[in-house]
């Protein structure tokens, strides 16, 4: 089967959409909406922010608006055309394809019957992780993510290079919990003690601090699972993979944005089988897609990191 396998397959604009979104979207820090998702960008998005002083003042029989003000700033939300051209053999995946497709049971069920889709599958899941980690560590230092500029990078720029927390030296299983006591301490007064404001974190963080509650015997951690809810201080703590290690961001949800462009044709995915032009077994696969991120207020955001 595998030897006359014919692969000619061409999803764009709306018809790439379950694809696209698929391989986007589908990373934990969106899937999670643990920031801000923003569609239909097609080049840009202006994200209005609007500040307020003197607003609430004694009454008096007169209109008196001299020492009330409203500002309105604006912060640009660029997304960037992105592509992924990759060259696979054939014969590599028809396997662990036909051996599903003989299954029973649920398995069968969701195993796609065709086998383009099954590839453009197994593609949009690995896009979804380079995505997840270009939106926090995008051109951040040592990084290897350069699909564009990620919030680490835009934030620690709106910030002059310098962190708010300087942890001076990696996180660990015995500093984790005073570096993030650091980093709530360094809140501005109007976020102090706010249900929106989240902690974020990747991976190896979190479980640094799960293991610093288990060496402290709290909330039975040392027979619990790694999924339980994790808090600080109040706080919610987001789990998001793509955050580098070491870095500690405090902020709200509506506060960070994630743009793309999921309706326009310039979404496409394409499967070209190149026995027809090279007589080869392999299978050629593109995708074309756009994505950026964004934060609005940057004194809303507090960074920590080993600088």
């Amino acid at each position: 089967m595998a030897d006359n396998l014919t692969i000619t397959s061409t999803y764009a604009g709306e018809l790439a959409l379950p694809y696209i979104a698929a391989a986007v979207l589908s990373g934990d820090t969106i899937a999670n909406n643990y920031i801000t998702v923003k569609e239909n960008v097609k080049y840009k998005a202006v994200l209005k922010v609007l500040a307020s002083t003197g607003l609430v003042k004694a009454a008096t029989c007169d209109f008196d608006n001299s020492t009330s003000a409203l500002t309105l700033e604006e912060k640009v939300l660029t997304v960037t055309d992105l592509m992924v051209n990759i060259q696979l053999c054939k014969a590599e995946f028809t396997k662990d394809w036909e051996a599903a497709q003989t299954g029973r049971g649920f398995i069968n069920d969701v195993v796609p019957a065709n086998f383009s889709d099954f590839l453009i599958s197994h593609l949009a899941a690995k896009v979804a992780q380079e995505i997840e980690c270009n939106i926090w560590k995008g051109n951040w230092p040592s990084s290897g993510f350069t699909g564009f500029n990620g919030l680490q990078y835009l934030i620690d720029a709106g910030k002059g290079g310098t962190p708010d927390v300087d942890f001076t030296t990696s996180l660990d299983a015995t500093n984790v919990i005073a570096k993030l006591q650091l980093c709530t301490d360094a809140l501005p007064a109007t976020l102090v003690g706010s249900p929106d404001l989240k902690i974020y974190v990747n991976r190896k963080t979190a479980q640094l601090y799960r293991q610093a509650l288990a060496t402290a015997g709290y909330l039975q951690t040392f027979q619990g699972t790694a999924q339980f809810p994790l808090t600080f201080n109040g706080y919610d703590v987001y789990v998001c993979p793509g955050i580098s290690d070491s870095v500690v961001i405090l902020s709200t949800v509506a506060n960070l944005n994630f743009g793309t462009d999921l309706t326009s044709d310039f979404n496409e995915v394409k499967v070209v089988d190149m026995s027809f032009t090279d007589a080869s077994d392999n299978v050629r696969m593109a995708m074309r897609f756009r994505a950026g991120v964004q934060y609005a207020v940057l004194g809303d955001i507090v960074i920590g990191f080993d600088n």
